[in-house]
């Protein structure tokens, strides 16, 4: 035997699942950034909606321009997939934005990110519904763990009684949620991510920017801004702001999204996805200075307990 050679053989599979969670666990931190670099422009003045916009379209851009030189099959991809890619937009993108946004708008924070992070909850039971693909013990089990550790860190107890408008948006931004998982999960082989961000950006854009003209959403953005832009106590200005958000939070977030479903799967990946919330509160920790309670810090390790309950691939799901 040849000195360092390593007689076991190779795991394909095996290798796919761990690339597909580390880009999982990128998407989610990504996504879990997207609240501070949000929130310092909306304290600087923009409306929620215009934050939003500015960061669908932002990234709309990027992702296109990028199309325009990769050329990655787009319209073969908008032949055998057009329907998928044009729902992922509305729903997906802008779906789950436009639904939040309106459920806070009745109800505190906390409670309509407990309803949103149902999603994980409803791409499970599709799955196994719809699909007749049961998961495995050790994924329930750590679904229920990890909405355990949802539970501790938004703190439903601490909010009011919820009105029927604000559970039905709340419930609304579940749905498009889990859409955001199940479809990017179905499209086809031939629709490579990028395309799938890109068009979903652009028809999500053109969504909100309608729900602006018309009134429904207010769109707020003003440069430079009525205020700073503060980040980690430091006025880092709009630009950088809205870029980090543009960038990192958006066009990152969702392309390693969408490479982490096609290796691990719709029902691990929005699992792996809570994550978003511990990233987000230690994220507001550093850059916004708000301080997790105890039980929030609890609730942390009780989500990253269960995402490590799913290490192992369900047994029920193949991979993409």
């Amino acid at each position: 035997m040849t000195p360092g050679h390593d007689p076991r053989p190779t795991d394909p599979a095996g290798r796919a699942t761990q690339v597909g969670l580390a880009f999982a666990v990128v998407s989610a931190v990504s996504f879990g950034l997207s609240g501070p670099f949000a929130k310092a422009l909306i304290d600087a003045g923009w409306s929620s909606a215009g934050a939003a916009f500015v960061r669908i379209g932002g990234s709309a851009v990027v992702v296109l321009v990028l199309l325009a030189v990769m050329r990655p099959g787009v319209l073969a991809a908008l032949r055998s997939d057009a329907p998928a890619l044009l729902l992922y937009g509305l729903m997906a993108m802008a779906g789950v934005q436009v639904a939040f946004f309106n459920a806070v708008r009745y109800m505190p924070v906390s409670i309509a990110l407990l309803l949103e992070y149902l999603g994980p909850v409803l791409v499970i039971a599709w799955v196994w519904v719809v699909r007749r693909q049961p998961p495995s013990r050790r994924t329930l089990a750590g679904a229920a763990v990890a909405i355990a550790g949802l539970l501790l860190v938004v703190q439903i107890w601490s909010g009011t009684a919820v009105p029927p408008a604000g559970l039905a948006w709340g419930l609304v931004a579940a749905v498009c949620q889990a859409s955001y998982f199940l479809l990017a999960d179905r499209a086809g082989a031939t629709t490579p991510p990028l395309v799938l961000a890109g068009v979903g950006m652009a028809v999500g854009t053109v969504v909100v920017g309608v729900l602006g003209v018309v009134g429904l959403l207010p769109l707020v953005v003003t440069t430079p801004p009525d205020g700073p832009v503060v980040l980690a106590g430091a006025d880092v200005g709009w630009v950088v702001a809205a870029g980090l958000l543009v960038l990192v939070s958006t066009v990152v977030a969702y392309l390693t999204g969408v490479l982490a479903i096609r290796r691990i799967g719709a029902a691990r990946g929005s699992l792996v996805a809570l994550l978003e919330v511990v990233a987000s509160a230690v994220a507001s920790w550093l850059l916004l200075g708000e301080v997790p309670a105890a039980v929030q810090l609890a609730g942390g390790v009780l989500i990253l307990a269960g995402v490590a309950l799913t290490r192992s691939r369900p047994a029920g799901l193949a991979e993409p």
